[in-house]
């Protein structure tokens, strides 16, 4: 490419680029933003608590084969027709505290329930409820929830007590 063809093309690439001698800026001058502010912004909000109200509890529950037993958050109790179970149960019940009107997820992982006298019998909870809930006052009081479950029972369940821990989290 010839020397003038060359020079011609970075003229016009800078001609298109907007880049004239009257508005270039020297090499090391500080250019600011004209006519335009940017904004910082930080939210500060209550550090969060989770406290237990109650825990869960099922009742007694007869097994005649494989079923669930379903918990509902507000403790009504319903079984499959392959269970008997107690009339009502007991839903977890939580106490949340923040900050006002700020919304929270709630995580509630799956349970292992344990028999306490044999720790190779487990039964498997999946816990139900509120998967979120809005903080409606700051600190005390706090904001209750409560989280229900099903209760998948095999057949061949060993009698006894079966227990475990409900390992529920709140983030804003």
């Amino acid at each position: 490419m010839s020397k003038y063809l060359r020079n011609a093309a970075l003229s016009v690439a800078a001609v298109a680029f907007g880049a004239t001698a009257a508005n270039a800026v020297p090499p090391g001058t500080q250019v600011g933003l004209v006519g335009q502010t940017v904004t910082a912004h930080a939210a500060i909000v209550k550090p969060l608590t989770l406290s237990k109200v109650s825990d869960m509890d099922f009742g007694s529950i007869t097994v005649l084969d494989t079923g669930v037993a379903h918990l509902n958050a507000n403790g009504t109790l319903t079984c499959d027709t392959t269970l008997t179970c107690a009339a009502n149960g007991t839903a977890a019940q939580y106490n949340v505290t923040g900050s006002n009107n700020q919304s929270v997820t709630i995580t509630k992982p799956n349970v292992t329930l344990v028999n306490t006298a044999d720790s190779s019998a487990t039964l498997n909870l999946v816990l139900t409820g509120p998967s979120s809930l809005l903080i409606t006052n700051a600190g005390a009081p706090g904001t209750n929830f409560s989280l229900g479950g099903d209760l998948n029972i095999p057949a061949a369940t060993k009698e006894g007590t079966y227990q475990g821990d409900l390992n529920v989290t709140v983030n804003y």
